[in-house]
C-alpha cells in the first residue's frame, strides 16, 4: 500500500471531530493519595501523560479512545490516542470522533496532526491554540471530497505493525521509535548480558508488600545544607585523587566537575542523596563531595546505592510541585515530604525488600 496511490483531500480538524478544551488543571495542585486517573500534559513521551493522579469529585475523566493535541510546548502538536481515563492540563485540547473511528485511523491522523503542527505552527510566534478549532486543515486520503478513506488507514497502519512481544519493556516504556531501534540494531542476548543484567536472578513485584505513608524526617539521620562552594574557587583535578562537586545540575548525577582532593571544610562523606532546592535535582553520591549553592543533603544508616534509587523515584514524584526556580523545594519542605513506602511484618518500612526490588530490574548490575 502505497501513500502515493490514494487520493488526498484537506478537512479541517472540526469536519472529524469534536473539540474540547481540556479540563486545565494545574498539575502542582492536584493529589496522588489513591490515583485512578491518568494526567495528560505537553510532554512528547509516554502517550503525553505525566502523572497518575486521583479523581476529582464532581470532575468526571475523559473517556479512553480519545485524542489530545499539547497545544504549546517544545513539542508542540504532540498528538496521541488516550487509552486509559483522563485529566488535561492547561493548552491541552481533546478530540472526541464524530463518527467511528479504529484506533488505526486514529493513529494515521495523529501522525497527519503531528507532522502538520511542526511544519506550520510555531510556539511564541504562529500559535497553534489560535487555529486548533478554526482554520487547523490536514490531508487525508478519501474516497471522494468529504468522506475519508478509513479502510485503507486502518489497513496501512495494520501493514506497518511488527512484533514487539521481544522488546523488552525498558525500551518500550521510550515509545515506538526506540523499539524498533531495537528490533533494528540489537541482539537480545548480548545485549542482556553485556548491559542488562540483573542482580538478583527472582521476580520481585512491588506488590509482595503492603505499604504505608512516611514522613522523611521521621525515617532519615539527617537533612541538612551542604557547605556552599563557588566553582571559580575550585580547581579542576588532574588526577586519579579528586573530589566531586555537587550542584543543582540535572545532568551527571548531580556533578558538574571534579575538583582537587583538599581538606575542604564542610567535606561530605559519600553514601548520601543530595537535593538542589530550586530545581528539585536529586541524586545519590557514592563519593566523597562538596556542594555548590542551594544543596541539601539528606543521610540514614539505610542508604546504598539501591534503596537510594528507590526512594529518589518516589521522591522523584513530587518533583512537579516545585517547578525549576519556582517554589522551592526547600530543608523544611523535604523534612515534611510523606513518601509511600514497602513495608515489613511489624510496620515499619522494609530496605532489604527495596534493595531486592532494586537489584531484580534490568541494568541493576551496572549500578
Amino acid at each position: 500500500m502505497k501513500l502515493e496511490n490514494v487520493n488526498w483531500q484537506e478537512y479541517h480538524l472540526y469536519d472529524l471531530f469534536t473539540i474540547s478544551s481540556g479540563n486545565k488543571f494545574d498539575k502542582s495542585k492536584m493529589t496522588a493519595y489513591d490515583p485512578s486517573v491518568n494526567f495528560v500534559g505537553r510532554s512528547s513521551t509516554r502517550n503525553g501523560v505525566t502523572a497518575y493522579v486521583d479523581a476529582i469529585d464532581g470532575v468526571d475523566p475523559y473517556q479512553p479512545g480519545c485524542m489530545t493535541i499539547a497545544l504549546g510546548g517544545e513539542h508542540l502538536g504532540s498528538c496521541f490516542i488516550q487509552l486509559h481515563p483522563f485529566y488535561t492540563s492547561q493548552n491541552v485540547v481533546v478530540l472526541s470522533e464524530k463518527k467511528s473511528m479504529t484506533e488505526n485511523v486514529k493513529i494515521f491522523i495523529s501522525h497527519i496532526i503531528r507532522n502538520e503542527s511542526k511544519n506550520n505552527y510555531m510556539a511564541f510566534a504562529r500559535e497553534l491554540n489560535a487555529h486548533v478549532r478554526t482554520d487547523f486543515v490536514i490531508k487525508l486520503p478519501s474516497l471522494k471530497p468529504g468522506v475519508p478513506d478509513c479502510e485503507f488507514m486502518d489497513k496501512y497502519i495494520e501493514n506497518l505493525k511488527r512484533d514487539f512481544s521481544s522488546v523488552p519493556d525498558y525500551f518500550l516504556n521510550e515509545g515506538y521509535d526506540k523499539a524498533f531501534w531495537y528490533l533494528d540494531n540489537i541482539n537480545q542476548e548480548d545485549f542482556e548480558r553485556d548491559y542488562a543484567g540483573i542482580s538478583v536472578a527472582k521476580s520481585i513485584a512491588l506488590s509482595d508488600r503492603e505499604w504505608d505513608y512516611f514522613t522523611l524526617e521521621d525515617i532519615v539521620s539527617s537533612v541538612h545544607n551542604g557547605k556552599s562552594y563557588n566553582a571559580s574557587d575550585l580547581v579542576v583535578s588532574d588526577g586519579e585523587e579528586y573530589v566531586s562537586y555537587v550542584t543543582r545540575t540535572d545532568e551527571n548525577n548531580g556533578v558538574s566537575m571534579y575538583v582537587q582532593a583538599l581538606d575542604y571544610q564542610g567535606l561530605e562523606k559519600a553514601n548520601a542523596i543530595t537535593i538542589g532546592d530550586t530545581t528539585a535535582t536529586i541524586f545519590f553520591q557514592e563519593h566523597e563531595f562538596i556542594t555548590g549553592p542551594h544543596i541539601i543533603v539528606i543521610r540514614a544508616d539505610w542508604l546504598n546505592v539501591y534503596t537510594a534509587n528507590f526512594i529518589i523515584t518516589i521522591l522523584n514524584q513530587e518533583k512537579y510541585r516545585y517547578p525549576v526556580f519556582g517554589r522551592a523545594f526547600t530543608k523544611d519542605l523535604i523534612k515534611q515530604t510523606k513518601v509511600y513506602l514497602p513495608i515489613d511484618k511489624d510496620g515499619n518500612p522494609d530496605y532489604q525488600f527495596m534493595e531486592d526490588y532494586i537489584k531484580s530490574l534490568p541494568f541493576s548490575k551496572k549500578i
